[in-house]
């Protein structure tokens, strides 16, 4: 029996109920979210990074740890954003990428860099950034996919537990147009639409077919756009903006009406944009910018007034932009305005407190 608590990664919680001093926001628009278990970035359209949550290795970049339950700006002249459990990719206008987190001497690439706890430059020369949970991606202007950090299932294509030339990072694949980390299994979409998996597959997440470890890279299907890994289950879009989904699926997040695990891509629904999820859900974007989801909802993870759902729900209008992790969701709406959904106890939602939001709100407000 799976018992689900909203705790740490090592099940248990810190006990600190010290409030956290009043502030005041000013009025932001936001253009991307990118959040993890207890942490959280946001980009907004001046090209300024936000940050809020527990900050227990830096992962924030403000050069001091230490819970951080207002967002507060870390960085500026930035174009994307990546964050992954304890560690932050930020992909700046002049296509430098900085970092910052737990272990920056591997993941990270800080290699001999002095690292003092901040954002800290590690590449130039990168269009796309993807953080994972023991590497970092980066996928150059040429479409190469480069990669840093652990190898475990062979994802850099070298022998199994090398570090891809230890600090630095190393070509992987051409021709790739998104990789998308999930829980120590990798998606890759290549620029002829086709989907290459690699990593864990106990739960089916590879849409292979099989249980069984994929090590290395290796063809799964065509005609694929859009690629999302979770934490146990994957969502892909396909070039005629169908949704498929596979892996876990005890509380319907893979949305197909039952909580059957599936181990090959099935098809759930038509009219899908975007994707996101977390720890045992799934969100969608359909065309017509409404936002939809599935599966566990026991923190309001989605919010919704209903408990868990096997089919995917609507929950709101007017949505550009969602991230999910474990058990909060956050939305970008057609105005630009930031609203967050579900757990918060180490204040990843960046509303001033810890409590838990069973709808969501308007975080700058």
């Amino acid at each position: 029996m799976l018992v689900i608590a909203s705790c740490s990664k090592n099940g248990s919680r810190p006990d600190d109920s010290r409030p956290d001093p009043p502030v005041t926001y000013p009025d932001r628009y936001f253009r991307e979210i990118s959040t993890a278990f207890s942490n959280t970035l946001a980009l907004d359209d001046s090209g300024f990074v936000w940050a809020a949550g527990v900050n227990t290795h830096n992962e924030l970049g403000l050069g001091t740890t230490g819970k951080q339950t207002k967002f507060v700006k870390v960085l500026e002249g930035a174009k994307a954003i990546s964050m992954k459990d304890d560690r932050a990719l930020v992909l700046k206008n002049d296509n430098s990428v900085w970092t910052t987190g737990m272990d920056p001497a591997a993941e990270l690439a800080s290699g001999n860099i002095a690292y003092n706890g901040r954002f800290t430059k590690v590449f130039e020369g990168a269009a796309q950034i993807e953080a994972g949970n023991d590497n970092g991606f980066i996928i150059k202007p040429d479409l190469t996919l480069w990669a840093v950090g652990a190898n475990f299932y062979n994802v850099m294509g070298a022998p199994e537990g090398t570090v891809g030339g230890s600090t630095k990072y190393v070509k992987i694949a051409d021709n790739v147009q998104s990789i998308s980390a999930g829980n120590n299994f990798y998606l890759l979409l290549k620029t002829d639409n086709s989907l290459w998996v690699c990593g864990r597959n106990v739960e089916g997440a590879l849409g292979t077919g099989t249980t069984g470890e994929q090590k290395g890279f290796v063809k799964v299907m065509d005609g694929v756009k859009v690629v999302k890994a979770l934490e146990y289950h994957s969502l892909i879009i396909k070039t005629d903006n169908s949704l498929w989904a596979s892996g876990h699926n005890s509380f319907g997040e893979l949305g197909l009406g039952d909580t059957l695990q599936r181990n090959s891509f099935v098809k759930v629904m038509d009219g899908v944009a975007s994707l996101a999820g977390g720890r045992f859900f799934s969100l969608v974007i359909k065309t017509d910018n409404s936002l939809w989801a599935s599966g566990y909802n026991a923190f309001g993870t989605f919010g919704v007034s209903s408990s868990d759902q096997t089919r995917f729900v609507r929950v709101m209008d007017n949505v550009t932009r969602v991230s999910a992790a474990d058990y909060h969701s956050f939305i970008i709406k057609a105005d630009k305005t930031l609203w967050a959904t579900g757990d918060n106890f180490w204040g990843n939602l960046g509303m001033e407190d810890r409590q838990l939001m069973l709808f969501a709100k308007p975080v700058f407000r």
